[in-house]
């Protein structure tokens, strides 16, 4: 199952624990292409991590609750990995 969150998929859902929401002309910011944005967040949205909000070009997307708690615990292994590189 996190197989499927790929790693734009998480760096999308770790954008999203510091902004309220995600929208397409991010990607650029995010350094991923649009058609990668696009396919990144298939999984997220499949698995319930965030949700879509408004219509066409200005849709976005919003953590869900389930999202919420995940990118906590990605963001926790990514402060972990980053002290213990820091430590070699």
């Amino acid at each position: 199952m996190i197989e499927d969150i790929s790693r734009h998929g998480i760096t999308i859902l770790l954008f999203l624990l510091t902004q309220e929401r995600v929208v397409v002309s991010d990607a650029r910011r995010l350094n991923i292409g649009y058609s990668t944005f696009y396919r990144s967040l298939i999984p997220l949205i499949r698995m319930g991590l965030i949700k879509e909000e408004g219509e066409g070009a200005r849709k976005a997307f919003k953590l869900t609750e389930l999202g919420r708690q995940v990118a906590l615990k990605l963001k926790e292994v990514d402060d972990l990995l980053k002290t213990s590189v820091g430590r070699e």
